[in-house]
């Protein structure tokens, strides 16, 4: 007798098989089934290559879109591999990707990652991308069948993102930390036969030992887009009548582009291809309860998940009525210049959707969460703050009863750390607007990122597309940030970054953006083909008091040291991108200085307006220079005490015996430390205070007075800048650097106590 419950089982498994079965061409194949503990799903193939003396094993579990495969064997390396291999049989162009999300350590050479194979034998020609525990990255291939391996190798192991790319007979191998803006690693030219086997592999390195791995989002495409974009996040309703209902979302990501929304209500499309992150639905029935989704899709076609859910119910009349006024306002924390501020929810015959914080009766700042960290206030003073509400229609509420903190006196000690952001991705230059906002970029991801209110936007400004470009543990990408001073009205932009020319070559420039409500297009390129390469890409974008835009670009080893080549020199150009007719070497060169190795740091001193550059040396003989308009810097002849020398400059001040590789600098207009050069240091992991004096009318800086801050405490610091209210911030880079520990990267106040 056949029961209800195997009548279900035996659906469940015709189902299964169903899903099993081999998908029809090679346009792209996914994994689309879940199968039993040791099984993976068609047209996947498990083999341990090259006899290991313990069987690896290999499963896939469709609920998180992961594989995990366990292996053994002596290595993938030399004449003959012993290993894991998780594939499927592969023709013609394509590429496969995978996040390698974990990995046992069974041996610091253990290796997990992707591969191209010609033949399943030991000794087959092949090519792959491998992680190892602590060794990093390794980019390796045999030629021959039964010839010695060769390899490519990066110290990183972080990101974890891999891809293998075949057109023809060239394979490249490339890496990311997100799965969206990719560096090529290698690339190879080997001729194997049109039928190859494309996989996963894994070797423990340890012939006693299993190590075991697992993959997300395995990819095998033949041709074209890899990645449908993310979900669209934070779905919100911005405003609900008896009618209608405005929503809107955090934008999606892809790694080519989103092109549109879809929009769904009650599971059903109501409107596709919105362009914009918000929308607004109409004709809706009063008084009725509606679910809305998003989902994202770009110009391949390929459609994200949909987003979470929003529940929203239209008013049954127009809605007058005002929030209950917010209850419990504290004090969680304070500083000598800010108080954090937290209050109980309030109540609202439909929403409430955001509360306004008020300071002495003056707006302060707006959030729809239930707490907000009120800044720049003053030292051992007396606010009264009170919050009120708002919902969807614009109602407020009546303000809270008022709350009087204060602010704690001026400490000992000048400024208070506190964590802005975190689990940033190699975060190079910070910018201020006047508003407020603070705007950072990140140099491997290829994204500006904002702060509003003290909270992070999860919304790119912008994430830079091709032709940026940036190899992983190199020191070029998205570097320096500057805003217009007229940013208030103009709201451009200007930003240094890496990219690939057309003869694929890599090189540097300037690019101009504008920026509308967080976020930013490209509005015109100011300067092309400046000189670049894996590292000393120089990078640092700032404007002088004069309102001119200066940046600076590394030498990287070339020994041109010529006003016709563009390495190793500081520029300066009028904001339009045209060249000042005062420049040093005339109106035709935007070239403001020369003799640089790799400068990192631009700062102009309150009352002087001498330009100091913070670079690079070489084995230490790190510099502080003074940047006079056309002085040679004496690189690559010259550098750290050997530079005098007729028609060289001399730095201020040089690491002697010691490397700090100097990055962002900044002076301090405010408190105890006014008037002191601050210099972020990437090796020291510190950031140093040095004092400025004078002599004979040019600054000195005393080598004995050199205050060293926040020592290994925060790892390797790349970026320094006073806030107009007095803060410092600094950025952290220890996650995708070139010496990085791989720690998460953090935005840091340092909150003045003065």
């Amino acid at each position: 007798m056949i029961t209800r419950s195997k009548i279900i089982a035996l659906s469940l498994s015709i189902c299964l098989l169903l899903t099993l079965l081999p998908i029809s061409g090679f346009a792209q194949t996914e994994v689309e089934a879940v199968t039993a503990a040791g099984v993976v799903p068609n047209p996947w193939k498990q083999q341990n290559i090259g006899s290991p003396a313990l069987t690896g094993t290999a499963s896939y579990d469709l609920g998180t879109d992961q594989f995990s495969a366990s292996g053994a064997g002596t290595d993938i390396w030399g004449k003959s591999d012993q290993f894991n291999y998780v594939y499927q049989p592969w023709t013609g162009d394509g590429a496969i990707i995978a996040l390698v999300s974990s990995q046992t350590n069974s041996n610091d050479f253990a290796k997990a990652g992707i591969m191209i194979r010609e033949t399943l034998k030991a000794d087959s020609k092949h090519v792959d991308l491998l992680l190892t525990p602590t060794n990093g990255f390794t980019f390796q291939y045999r030629t021959e069948t039964g010839g010695t391996s060769q390899s490519v190798k990066i110290a990183s192991t972080s990101p974890a993102w891999v891809k293998l790319e075949r057109k023809g007979s060239v394979i490249k191998g490339y890496v990311s930390n997100n799965g969206l803006n990719w560096g090529d690693l290698g690339n190879l030219t080997l001729n194997m036969s049109a039928s190859l086997y494309v996989g996963l592999a894994v070797t423990s390195h340890d012939a006693s030992k299993l190590s075991t791995a697992t993959f997300d989002k395995v990819k095998v495409n033949a041709t074209g887009d890899v990645f449908p974009p993310t979900e669209p996040t934070n779905l919100q309703a911005n405003s609900v009548t008896n009618t209608t209902a405005n929503i809107s979302w955090t934008a999606s990501l892809d790694d080519v582009g989103v092109k549109g929304y879809d929009v769904y209500k009650d599971n059903v499309l109501t409107q596709a291809n919105v362009t914009n992150t918000s929308y607004t639905f109409t004709g809706l029935t009063p008084d009725t309860t509606y679910t809305i989704t998003v989902k994202a899709k770009d110009a391949a076609g390929n459609i994200s998940n949909a987003s979470k859910p929003l529940t929203v119910k239209t008013t049954n009349q127009a809605d007058t009525e005002s929030p209950i006024a917010p209850t419990n306002l504290a004090s969680s924390s304070k500083t000598s210049s800010s108080v954090n501020l937290t209050w109980t929810a309030s109540t609202d015959n439909v929403s409430v959707y955001e509360y306004d914080i008020y300071t002495n009766g003056i707006l302060a700042g707006s959030t729809p969460a239930t707490s907000f960290n009120v800044t720049g206030l003053t030292a051992n003073t007396s606010y009264n703050f009170t919050v009120k509400a708002r919902d969807l229609a614009g109602n407020i509420s009546v303000a809270s009863k008022a709350l009087s903190v204060k602010t704690n006196p001026a400490s000992s000690d000048p400024y208070t750390p506190e964590v802005v952001a975190s689990n940033l991705e190699t975060p190079w230059a910070i910018a201020f607007a006047p508003d407020g906002r603070i705007f950072f970029t990140e140099r491997n991801s290829g994204r500006i990122r904002v702060v509003v209110n003290g909270q992070l936007k999860s919304t790119p400004v912008i994430t830079l597309g091709s032709p940026f470009y940036y190899m992983p543990k190199s020191e070029g990408g998205l570097l320096g940030l500057a805003l217009d001073p007229d940013f208030a009205t103009n709201h451009y932009m200007y930003i240094y970054h890496s990219y690939k020319t057309s003869d694929n070559k890599v090189a540097n420039r300037v690019v101009r953006l504008i920026e509308n409500n967080n976020t930013a297009t490209l509005d015109k390129v100011l300067m092309t083909d400046l000189p670049g390469a894996v590292y000393h890409n120089g990078g640092r974008l700032k404007i002088g008091p004069d309102k001119k835009l200066y940046f600076s670009d590394g030498n990287y080893g070339n020994k041109d040291d010529t006003l016709t080549f563009l390495g190793g020199k500081t520029f300066r150009l009028n904001l339009d991108g045209t060249i000042p007719s005062d420049n040093p070497f005339g109106a035709s060169s935007p070239i403001y200085s020369r003799g640089h190795r790799n400068p990192q740091g631009l700062a102009w001193q309150p009352g002087t307006n001498r330009l100091f550059e913070s670079e690079h040396g070489e084995a230490s003989h790190d510099e502080i220079n003074f940047i006079e308009p056309g002085n040679n810097y004496g690189w690559p002849k010259y550098e750290g005490d050997d530079q005098n020398h007729a028609g060289i400059t001399p730095p201020l001040i040089y690491a002697n015996g010691t490397t700090w590789a100097p990055s962002g600098i900044t002076f301090v207009t405010k408190g105890p430390w006014a008037g002191n050069l601050l210099v972020a240091n990437l090796k020291g992991k510190q950031i140093i205070r040095m004092v400025i004096g004078q002599q004979n009318g040019k600054p000195t800086i005393d080598s004995n007075n050199l205050n060293y801050l926040y020592v290994n405490k925060y790892g390797r610091i790349r970026d320094i800048v006073e806030a107009p209210d007095g803060s410092l911030y600094f950025v952290t880079s220890n996650n995708g650097d070139k010496n990085g520990d791989g720690t998460p990267d953090k935005l840091i106040r340092l909150a003045p106590n003065f």
